[in-house]
C-alpha cells in the first residue's frame, strides 16, 4: 500500500524538488493541474468564487516566495488543501473580527445608531458613545492604538510596525487604554 501512494505522488514529489529550485514550469504545472480543484474547495468555505479563487492564488503566491524552503513530508496534493484550508479560515476569521469591531465601535454611524434604539438596544448605544469619548481623551498614541487595534482590526504586530514601536509598547498601551475605560465607565 506505501508502494502505490508513494508512485501516486511522484509527480508532485517531482514538482516540489523542481519548484525549490525555481522551475517555473513545473511550477505552472502545478497549479494548473490543481488550481480548479482547489478553488472548489474554497469555495465551500468562503461561499464566494472570487475569494476562493482569491485565496488559491494567495497560496501559490505564499508557496512560490517561499519556493526555496519548501519541503513536502505528505502528498503535494495534501500540502496544497491543507495551505488552502488554512489560509481561507484566516480570512474568515478576519473578516468575522472586523465586522464585530465595525458593528461594536462604529463613529458616527448614525444609521447603526437609529437602529440600535429603535430595537430598544440604546444602553448599548450609550455604552459605546461612552468609550468613544473615553478614547478621544486619551493621550494620542494611546488612542491611535486603541483606534487601530479596535476600529480597523490590526494586530498588535502590525500597530508596532506602523507606529514604529515594539510589540510590547502597543500592548502597554492597549493595556492602559483598556484601564481609563474601565476606571471611567462602570463596566
Amino acid at each position: 500500500m506505501e508502494i502505490a501512494e508513494e508512485q501516486k505522488d511522484a509527480p508532485g514529489k517531482d514538482w516540489a524538488k523542481k519548484i525549490s529550485q525555481g522551475d517555473k514550469h513545473a511550477f505552472e504545472e502545478l497549479f494548473f493541474t490543481y488550481f480548479v480543484d482547489l478553488c472548489s474547495y474554497a469555495l465551500q468555505i468562503t461561499n464566494s468564487n472570487q475569494r476562493a479563487k482569491d485565496i488559491v492564488q494567495e497560496v501559490f503566491y505564499k508557496l512560490w516566495r517561499r519556493r526555496e524552503q519548501w519541503s513536502i513530508h505528505t502528498s503535494v496534493k495534501a500540502y496544497l488543501f491543507r495551505a488552502v484550508r488554512n489560509e481561507a479560515l484566516n480570512y474568515l476569521n478576519k473578516k468575522e473580527h472586523r465586522q464585530q469591531i465595525r458593528e461594536q465601535f462604529s463613529i458616527g454611524n448614525d444609521d447603526r445608531m437609529a437602529r440600535q434604539s429603535t430595537r430598544g438596544d440604546e444602553t448599548d448605544s450609550e455604552l459605546i458613545g461612552a468609550v468613544w469619548d473615553v478614547v478621544a481623551d486619551m493621550p494620542q498614541r494611546r488612542q491611535s492604538v486603541f483606534v487601530l487595534h479596535r476600529k480597523h482590526g490590526l494586530s498588535y504586530k502590525e500597530i508596532a510596525q506602523v507606529l514604529d514601536i515594539t510589540r510590547k509598547t502597543v500592548e502597554n498601551h492597549m493595556g492602559l487604554a483598556l484601564d481609563d475605560i474601565r476606571q471611567s465607565i462602570d463596566i
